[in-house]
């Protein structure tokens, strides 16, 4: 596992790479969860409306369990999707690293 940490810092170019891989991995997830924000808040709002419409009173006990089961919910899909993406740039930085030492890096028969 030092090999491949050791070859990114030794090569500029290959720490640029991972730099770039790491930022566009981070904003599909910021991405993602600005999204899920956007459509919680949208069926909060329709849920509120339809309280009103219907003439009930819009509980606001109901309405903070609502939203720290959600909130519970996002902390555990961001935190899933955080390993998900580490766990898969480590497996493709590593797969990457062993194909380019092994061009570099002929093996001897």
């Amino acid at each position: 596992m030092d090999q491949p940490i050791e070859i990114l810092a030794s090569n500029p170019v290959y720490m640029a790479v991972a730099v770039v891989l790491a930022i566009i991995i981070l904003l599909g997830i910021i991405k993602k969860l600005i999204k899920l924000v956007m459509v919680v808040s949208a069926i909060l709002v329709l849920w509120v409306a339809y309280m009103v419409y219907t003439g009930q009173e819009v509980n606001i006990e109901s309405a903070q369990k609502s939203y720290e089961t959600a909130k519970e919910t996002v902390i555990e899909a961001v935190s899933t999707a955080g390993e998900k993406a580490k766990k898969s740039a480590v497996e493709k930085m590593e797969e990457k690293t062993k194909e380019n030492l092994d061009k570099l890096l002929p093996k001897k028969d």
